[in-house]
């Protein structure tokens, strides 16, 4: 009897220890900071704790440009002010740190980006006398698309430096470039501790993470200015999009008690500078040589793609009938054939940017290439090859017969003259085989459908020049008619695949879920696995691309195309790649070009050949 009641009176002690257990609420997460080494050059003393050198007296000092660091900081009083000159060499160094586990670094840098190219900084972590590059500002520049000015945040993961001790050093080299601000330089750890906070970029994501103890059987997030506002799983990830500084709230329950615990301020989302995009209006085409191709007489609703939550647009239009407008996405008609440029500024609380093109960087009516390739993807131009089983639009083993490209419908009665393909590789021992390429109408079933025209050249004429860009043409007899709101396939195959063929068309590879423009059709099989004449189109949705095919297409007008500019004239135009090579024509790949005007003023604008 004393036996059983012991077991009883223990079983119950331990279910009271279990109960006893306190439900506390606590989180953290995988952003949280906490700075060990912070530079504001907010005094003297302060600047002075770096070195410098410099070739121009007034390089390194304190000072504030246009556009203070107190916009990002309110406590700040000043920067590290790097002003132009001729000739210039400088370098700014800071002393020894010694660098945590899960570091960070940190800073802030306003400039003008069209001016990088005459003069840009570059940032070295220096360990017991050698040097890593860190960042290339122009680089940088080049590929976020920069143009400023604006305060940009730079990040770099120091986890590599854990236990080192580390000197950093920016070097500036150039020439006349523009006067440049840095401030915020901090190195911050990871941490889970009550000091930590999360500073972010709108935009960013934060990765929640559970602390709580007790026998949690249920969580409650609310997340103020966050997506989603409010969660219930253990560990929510949750995007900021807006400025702000914001609370984080967990109440966790295990099903009869609650706890709750509150950060205030936890999520802190930094303000962002706009980038001015302009995005492609419904209608419009892309084209391998301009900006992009749009008939005449026809509305128009060009699209505010800026990022940044600009809440000011100034459009500027050359052509239409409307030269400039406030509007986030305005509406315009061209009214002449031409060829004109567009300017939108925008702006929001951390600055302006300038989006600008030449003055030939939209065709208004006439007759243009047009493809579905963006110019930023034209770097990203390659082939598809599969191993043994041949190449994606082009030779292949795999019963792909033809290949297709879709197209928008034309918003006005359009003709298409020839389709202008570039190829990749044009190895042909089957000399004689006949490449065809069609122009179809979209079918009901969004497939090509019916042959509106179609011409044929020999695979011994396919063009190809690993040196230059070079199309082959494929002309029809008579321009073949395509019809307003009609949507359209250029098809093109089948290839020969004989021993020793190997051709095969230019691409750009998105990914999946990306954009996707590519059809081609599987010939069915007999039992013997011999193939049928009979087979079915599909669209190439698992391994979205485009294919280098643009046709020439020409809106009903046959009046002639004269070039419009503004009532400044470009003089001349000068263009730069990434290495700051100068040239008067176009390099391949990145160029930032400075057209020059009569008036003496010049713009910078980036493109892609």
């Amino acid at each position: 009897m004393k036996k059983i009641t012991l077991l009883f009176l223990t079983a119950a002690l331990m279910c009271l220890s279990v109960n006893a257990q306190e439900l506390t609420a606590a989180f953290s997460a995988s952003e949280a900071m906490v700075p060990y080494y912070e530079m504001g050059w907010d005094s003297q003393d302060e600047f002075n704790t770096w070195t410098y050198s410099s070739t121009s007296s007034s390089t390194w000092m304190l000072g504030n440009l246009s556009q203070p660091f107190s916009t990002i900081d309110s406590n700040s009083t000043s920067s590290m002010i790097l002003n132009y000159a001729n000739g210039q060499n400088e370098t700014a160094t800071s002393p020894a740190i010694e660098i945590r586990e899960s570091s960070q670094l940190e800073f802030y840098c306003y400039a003008s980006g069209i001016y990088l190219v005459y003069g840009a900084w570059k940032l070295y972590a220096i360990v017991d006398g050698s040097s890593t590059l860190l960042i290339d500002q122009f680089l940088w520049a080049q590929d976020n698309a920069y143009d400023g000015p604006s305060w940009e945040k730079f990040t770099v993961d120091l986890s590599s430096y854990a236990g080192k001790s580390v000197q950093f050093k920016f070097v500036y080299e150039g020439d006349y470039g523009e006067d440049e601000a840095i401030d915020g330089f901090k190195i911050k750890q990871a941490t889970t501790g009550d000091d930590a906070t999360i500073n972010i970029k709108e935009g960013e994501s934060v990765h929640f993470i559970d602390a709580s103890t007790g026998n949690v059987t249920s969580w409650n997030w609310t997340f103020e200015g966050g997506t989603p506002a409010s969660s219930t799983e253990q560990n929510p990830v949750v995007t900021y999009n807006k400025a702000g500084s914001y609370p984080v709230t967990l109440t966790v329950s295990d099903g009869n008690t609650t706890a709750t615990a509150t950060r205030q301020a936890y999520v802190n989302v930094e303000g962002e500078a706009p980038h001015a995009i302009v995005g492609l209006p419904a209608g419009a085409y892309l084209s391998p040589w301009i900006m992009m191709f749009v008939p005449v007489n026809v509305p128009l609703t060009f699209i505010d793609a800026s990022t940044g939550n600009p809440y000011q647009w100034a459009w500027t239009f050359q052509g239409t009938d409307i030269t400039s407008s406030t509007e986030q996405n305005p509406t315009v008609t061209y009214t002449n054939e031409g060829q004109y440029g567009i300017r939108l500024e925008v702006t929001n609380d951390m600055g302006s940017s300038v989006f600008e093109t030449v003055d030939n960087a939209i065709q208004a009516g006439g007759e243009q290439e047009i493809w579905n390739i963006a110019p930023e993807e034209t770097l990203d131009l390659s082939m598809m090859e599969m191993g043994w089983y041949g190449n994606y639009a082009g030779t292949n083993w795999l019963g792909m017969g033809e290949f297709a490209e879709h197209f928008d419908a034309p918003i006005a009665d359009a003709t298409i003259s020839k389709v202008n393909i570039y190829f990749g590789k044009t190895t042909a021992a089957s000399t004689d085989a006949d490449i065809t390429v069609k122009i179809a109408a979209a079918g009901a079933d969004g497939m090509p459908g019916e042959i509106l025209g179609e011409t044929s050249l020999k695979a011994s004429e396919l063009a190809y020049d690993p040196t230059t860009v070079n199309a082959t043409e494929f002309v029809f007899d008579n321009p073949i008619e395509v019809k307003a709101g009609t949507e359209f396939f250029a098809m093109v195959g089948p290839f020969p695949n004989n021993s020793g063929d190997d051709i095969a068309i230019l691409l750009v590879r998105r990914g999946v879920g990306k954009k996707c423009t590519a059809y081609h059709f599987v010939y069915d099989e007999d039992e013997n696995y011999n193939y049928l004449e009979t087979g079915t189109w599909y669209q190439n949705v698992d391994d979205p691309i485009s294919m280098a095919i643009a046709p020439m297409l020409k809106y009903a007008s046959t009046t002639a195309i004269n070039t419009v500019g503004s009532t400044k004239q470009p003089v001349s135009h000068t263009y730069y790649n990434i290495a700051g090579m100068e040239s008067s024509k176009p390099f391949t790949g990145v160029n930032i070009v400075v057209t020059r005007y009569s008036d003496g003023s010049q713009t910078a604008t980036k493109i892609i050949r």
